[in-house]
């Protein structure tokens, strides 16, 4: 009987390891590889990630109910950014690698912008979007220039808006440029 309570155990645990196993890499998909190869150059050089126990503990330290709301959702959050001294000190092959992988993995690039008319700002951003059905799972925004890389990777469900109010917050830039008010309605 023991035996056989051992082995029915056994099997359950046998056929769901590959489920947990596959849902532990989709998990982490999102987190950039090639970083370091990316960096290997840089003067100045931030990365971090931080894991829903981590966000939870930080989440203690922000004031805004709006942000402590949208913070809860995360599942998790990479940041990296790294300052070249000079043009030309990171091979564009690594992060084209950043690229693929998340195209690799599913990720739908939704925007590529990149400036070829204005000779100070040669630098290109790319955002993608993982969907799981309708629903927005997590978002990479990338913004690379000859002398700055910064990629910023969110794991959670979010609406646009949410994003909205993590701006200023983990290492994403609050633009005093772009003109977004909230009204108090």
């Amino acid at each position: 009987m023991f035996s056989r309570r051992l082995i029915s155990a056994l099997m359950v645990s046998v056929l769901a390891l590959p489920c947990a196993t596959a849902r532990a890499q989709q998990d982490e998909y999102w987190i950039p590889r090639n970083m370091d190869a990316v960096s290997q150059h840089a003067s100045f050089r931030t990365d971090f990630t931080f894991d829903r126990t981590m966000l939870a503990l930080a989440n203690n330290f922000i004031e805004d109910e709006d942000t402590r709301r949208v913070v809860a959702k995360l599942n998790g959050i990479s940041v990296h950014c790294y300052k070249f001294s000079v043009p030309g000190l990171y091979d564009p092959r690594n992060l084209e690698a950043v690229r693929q992988q998340y195209h690799d993995h599913g990720w739908k690039h939704m925007v590529t912008s990149q400036s070829v008319h204005d000779p100070r700002n040669l630098g290109r951003t790319d955002v993608w979007i993982r969907f799981e059905h309708a629903n927005v799972e997590g978002a990479v925004v990338m913004l690379a220039s000859p002398t700055n890389i910064n990629l910023i990777a969110i794991n959670g469900t979010l609406s646009p808006l949410d994003l909205l109010h993590l701006r200023g917050h983990f290492g994403i830039p609050k633009f005093s440029g772009d003109h977004l008010v909230e009204q108090n309605n």
